[in-house]
């Protein structure tokens, strides 16, 4: 059997021993279904979809106008319900009660109930004035296609040079959000790397393993079948944080638009900064023997990743700012701060280049710290073994 069959058989191995325990299916759920519900919540916080627009008609004989009130409502995006009335004080009532937004009396005068709006008026305006026109013209003798040709409007596109500040701040909320989905993660997962390293060691399992296979394979697996099982989580969680946006009600921000791009950004910045921290998370967790021991152990990793999220804040905030900046280049915080400035737009390509390469560079030579004091100190128990002695022991 070749080195890397034995590899791929031990992260099989990890990948479904842990991914099958129940507490990681349980968090795992009740995680994504928060997450999908947060979208209807926000909605409902939100007042959910407008209501209707009513308007008042007494008086009208304008053959059409019910219809061309809706389609103007269509036009402005404005749900337009019509409602007639016998007589103005029937209407007036009705404006007094709230159940109407305006009459119109006569075909002539708009009438409100205390506060006029400007653009509620504008709207029947546009209604009276078309089916005036249209009926003017048909009175002329126009045919129907002649009349829709005279009413054709002229189409204009609307752009902007410049990003809307919706899009850039559902671009950098939607990139810091990942970055926290990040943080959590490689925590997460670096954590079940050295937790599944002492348990080995507690229960001499790893003895066994090392007499058919290489520390450097036993320890391959392991990072490469915890790190698919972070990558299967993260694909469920974005998924679901995808699935709340689309529920959260109509926007005028394009979700996919904004969304897809981070979410392929987090897969790769999640590989590279995993591919970092699960070695060293590794390497302090083959120091010591018992669970109880690991807390202290795994504090280095977790002081190197706390800056990282604390930067990503700071970047959400300011992306150009020199913290910011300096830290996005730092191999063990760029994937944390990065994604945010890259969403921002603040990022230079030489940055992201420089970024990108910084972190792999840094996972190569924390594979080769990681895995060495990995080797020194996987079959030493009793008391923690310090790093010095384990790099050493490696040696010999």
């Amino acid at each position: 059997m070749s080195p890397w069959t034995q590899v791929w058989l031990l992260a099989k191995r990890e990948f479904v021993e842990r991914g099958r325990s129940k507490p990681f299916l349980v968090t795992m759920v009740i995680l994504a279904v928060v997450i999908i519900a947060i979208g209807p919540v926000i909605n409902a916080l939100s007042g959910g979809e407008p209501e209707a627009t009513t308007v008042g008609l007494v008086g009208v004989e304008l053959r059409g106008i019910e219809d061309e009130l809706e389609t103007q409502g269509d036009l402005f995006e404005i749900d337009i319900d019509v409602v007639r009335f016998e007589s103005m004080d029937q209407a007036e009532n009705a404006l007094e009660d709230g159940e109407v937004d305006a009459v119109l009396r006569d075909g002539n005068e708009v009438v409100f109930y205390d506060n006029t709006s400007a653009g509620l008026t504008s709207l029947i305006q546009r209604a009276v004035d078309t089916v005036v026109t249209v009926s003017t013209l048909e009175d002329l003798g126009l045919s129907e296609v002649e009349i829709s040709a005279v009413q054709e409007p002229v189409p204009v596109s609307v752009s902007t040079i410049e990003e809307t500040d919706l899009e850039e701040d559902a671009k950098r909320g939607a990139a810091f959000v990942g970055a926290i989905l990040l943080y959590v993660s490689i925590i997460m997962f670096g954590q079940f790397v050295a937790m599944g390293t002492v348990e080995e060691k507690q229960n001499r399992v790893v003895e066994v393993v090392l007499s058919r296979v290489r520390p450097w394979q036993v320890l391959v697996g392991k990072v490469a079948g915890i790190g698919l099982l972070g990558l299967l989580q993260l694909t469920i969680l974005l998924g679901a944080a995808y699935i709340s946006a689309q529920l959260a009600g109509p926007t005028d921000i394009d979700v996919a638009a904004v969304g897809l791009p981070i979410i392929a950004g987090v897969f790769f910045w999640f590989i590279l900064g995993y591919a970092f921290y699960a070695f060293l998370y590794a390497a302090v967790g083959s120091t010591v023997s018992r669970q109880e021991d690991l807390q202290g152990a795994i504090m280095l990793p977790i002081v190197l990743i706390l800056p990282g999220y604390l930067l990503a804040i700071s970047a959400a905030e300011n992306p150009d700012s020199l913290l910011a900046r300096v830290g996005s280049l730092m191999p063990m915080w760029a994937p944390f701060v990065m994604p945010v400035r890259i969403a921002a737009g603040s990022a230079a390509a030489w940055e992201i280049a420089v970024a990108v390469v910084g972190s792999i560079v840094g996972a190569v030579a924390l594979v080769w710290i990681g895995s060495r004091v990995y080797r020194g100190a996987l079959l030493r128990t009793g008391t923690k073994v310090k790093i010095t002695d384990a790099w050493r022991a490696a040696a010999d």
